[in-house]
């Protein structure tokens, strides 16, 4: 990334983090289950919305459903530093507890009322992530991944 660049997304970065105030004052969005999935920091958001549509990526597939596993692709290449520090944000967060974090955080989205709802949603979700530049999904995350949710 040239230096302008990630100076731009440093910046945006932080704004989109600084918009959500703090930890304690998070929203929080409805899982699939109908547990409660914090969205209150941007790099959260971002991490949440990258699991949420592995799952969909890894389960999206035949009997009708929207593939998910192209756009989801095309995200994760475009959008690799911006998802590399959500992940260290989330480590640097749960510590010990991530792999448990993680699992939950997984088995929520795994867990669909209606599947082929959830597919199709994700769908779109993927495709419009992976069209954003890296600023733009980091200020949109919590947005996108509500819609999945």
């Amino acid at each position: 990334m040239k230096s302008s660049h990630a100076a731009a997304f440093v910046a945006a970065f932080a704004a989109a983090i600084c918009a959500c105030g703090t930890p304690a004052q998070a929203r929080y969005v409805r899982g699939g289950t109908g547990h409660s999935l914090s969205a209150g920091l941007a790099s959260e958001n971002l991490w949440h919305l990258r699991a949420g549509l592995n799952v969909a990526a890894l389960s999206c597939r035949g009997d009708g459903r929207d593939a998910v596993a192209p756009a989801y692709s095309r995200l994760l290449s475009r959008h690799r530093s911006l998802l590399a520090s959500a992940y260290t944000a989330e480590h640097n967060r749960h510590r010990a507890d991530l792999d448990r974090h993680l699992t939950t955080l997984y088995n929520r989205f795994s867990m669909q009322s209606d599947p082929g709802q959830f597919c199709s949603r994700a769908a779109g979700v993927a495709q419009e992530a992976g069209a954003m530049d890296s600023p733009t999904l980091a200020r949109n995350a919590g947005t996108l991944l509500a819609r999945i949710n």
